[in-house]
């Protein structure tokens, strides 16, 4: 029965294969900021509601989810993000320079695919199409602004679809990134990736005339400085296996050349393969801040900011997605040890929820570049959606048997509760008095 549910829904996919194409066009000709994906949002919703569906809106601003199914039969997943970057080289300013248009369209085409034969039903599944706003850790200021305004609480749009409580009952949740072509590489499988969270150090000085009287003032610049060095000097520090990465810049370090520097802006992220680890390379970060303004007896303001946290995927959901990509491409063209030490709110949704991502080539540039275009549709688009829907269709073997085996033997990291406490805890500001107060 499941062999004569995917030819079908295989045999859907591919006669959608030209609108899947045009739909990812279209999603990348109107890249928008996180938590303002407006048009892209009216773009998904027009979609789903040709197919005849009610998609609910407005989750977390920007969000929609669909809905295929039964409530009383385990919940797939298919959950693409929706937000593109900012580009100072691109008219309009902004840019799917991640691939997050071509994640839309994937997971709409799998959807889409799955609601005209009715698989659903005859798999026993409840099948859930969610565009989550907000992924990538950018535009901040706006972003700090809505939370001002208690619009939003936390940064990130599966944040804040968890705070909201959309993934508060059992599910398994799948994933697809796009990636550049490699020699090596055709796709990856349960790639894990770090975690990280975000810090901002603000050195106060005393500001005096370079060079009448240097000696009046208290240089915050050199502060920073000094704590550059300090940071640099933790590298040795840190256990390998943590994949630490800390990569601080300096914002701001004076105004004028002749005036002693009364305030210096250092900001930086701090990743690492587990939340543990992170916490952790946070608090070497910090002595390195404070012996930097202790030096040069400046104050010092730290402020962090939550990030995400590391992605673990789960290996049961992994072996069947893995089995639904050796089917499509060679197996010995995908890697299943794949570990990025960059960072996706994916990581978020994998502390409480059974989560796996496929990563597909068919891409050439680079990965947050503006050349990173999609080079050939049938790979960047179509194989995707085929190994993804291979996967749901393997999870509802036996009525959603495997589904709800790899349900049972989910242990999460986080209740939801101890998951949105870890965050709160994130967001918090120590201050150090020096000689400048």
């Amino acid at each position: 029965m499941a062999d004569s549910i995917l030819n079908k829904a295989l045999s859907q996919l591919q006669i959608n294969s030209e609108w899947l194409f045009a739909l990812a066009q279209r999603l990348w000709n109107s890249p928008e900021l996180g938590f303002f994906e407006f048009k892209t949002a009216e773009t998904l919703v027009s979609e789903l509601m040709a197919f005849g569906l009610s998609p609910k809106t407005g989750i977390a601003r920007t969000g929609v989810a669909a809905e295929l199914g039964n409530w009383n039969t385990p919940t797939i997943v298919l959950l693409a993000d929706m937000d593109a970057l900012p580009s100072q080289t691109v008219p309009g300013g902004n840019i799917h320079s991640c691939g997050h248009h071509a994640q839309m369209a994937v997971m709409l085409g799998v959807f889409r695919a799955l609601a005209e034969t009715r698989a659903a039903e005859s798999l026993g599944l409840r099948i859930l199409f969610v565009a989550s706003p907000a992924e990538e850790y950018v535009d901040l200021g706006r972003r700090l602004e809505l939370r001002r305004n208690k619009e939003i609480v936390y940064l990130s749009g599966k944040q804040e679809m968890i705070r909201l409580g959309f993934f508060n009952t059992p599910m398994l949740v799948l994933k697809y990134h796009s990636m550049g072509d490699s020699s090596n590489q055709v796709a990856t499988v349960n790639g894990s990736m770090n975690g990280f969270m975000a810090k901002r150090a603000e050195f106060i000085g005393r500001a005096a005339h370079a060079g009448a009287q240097p000696e009046k003032g208290i240089n915050a610049l050199s502060a920073a400085s000094l704590a550059l060095q300090a940071i640099h000097s933790q590298r040795e520090s840190f256990i390998e296996d943590d994949h630490i990465r800390v990569h601080p810049i300096l914002t701001q370090g004076g105004t004028v050349v002749n005036s002693v520097p009364d305030r210096a802006v250092l900001e930086t992220y701090i990743r690492g393969a587990s939340h543990e680890a992170v916490l952790a390379a946070a608090s070497k970060i910090d002595r390195s801040l404070r012996a930097g303004a202790l030096a040069m007896g400046a104050g010092l303001r730290i402020a962090n900011t939550p990030g995400y946290q590391a992605f673990d995927p789960d290996p049961a959901l992994g072996v069947v997605l893995g089995g639904a990509a050796a089917a499509v491409v060679n197996k010995n063209d995908i890697d299943f040890d794949y570990h990025s030490y960059a960072s996706d709110d994916i990581g978020d949704i994998s502390c409480i929820q059974p989560t796996s991502q496929l990563r597909f080539s068919g891409f050439s540039g680079d990965l947050h570049s503006a050349d990173f275009i999609a080079k050939e549709p049938e790979r960047a688009y179509l194989k995707p959606a085929e190994i993804l829907l291979r996967t749901v269709v393997g999870l509802g073997v036996d009525d959603g048997a495997v589904a709800r085996r790899i349900l049972a033997g989910f242990t999460p990291r986080f209740t939801v509760s101890g998951y949105l406490e870890s965050l709160d805890q994130l967001f918090s500001t120590h201050e150090y008095l020096g000689e400048a107060f």
